[in-house]
């Protein structure tokens, strides 16, 4: 079973407004520099294991524990 939990991460953007990939420093589109924000979000754990998995598994591969 998975347990949703709220996390804090960052997330780099554009000041312009253009869409980022991770790991960009400048805005492929406008050359400007990629600044960093901090957002929340829900973000699935093992409730086995307390490892962070994707949700669209259906186990747990660090203890293989089942949804």
């Amino acid at each position: 079973m998975f347990v949703v939990k709220a996390v804090t991460t960052f997330e780099g953007y554009c000041a312009k407004g253009h869409p980022s990939l991770p790991l960009q420093r400048f805005c492929r589109i406008c050359g400007g520099s990629i600044k960093e924000r901090q957002v929340s979000c829900d973000a699935a754990y093992c409730s086995n294991c307390n490892s962070r998995v994707v949700p669209t598994w259906n186990y747990c591969p660090y203890c293989g524990q089942g949804r």
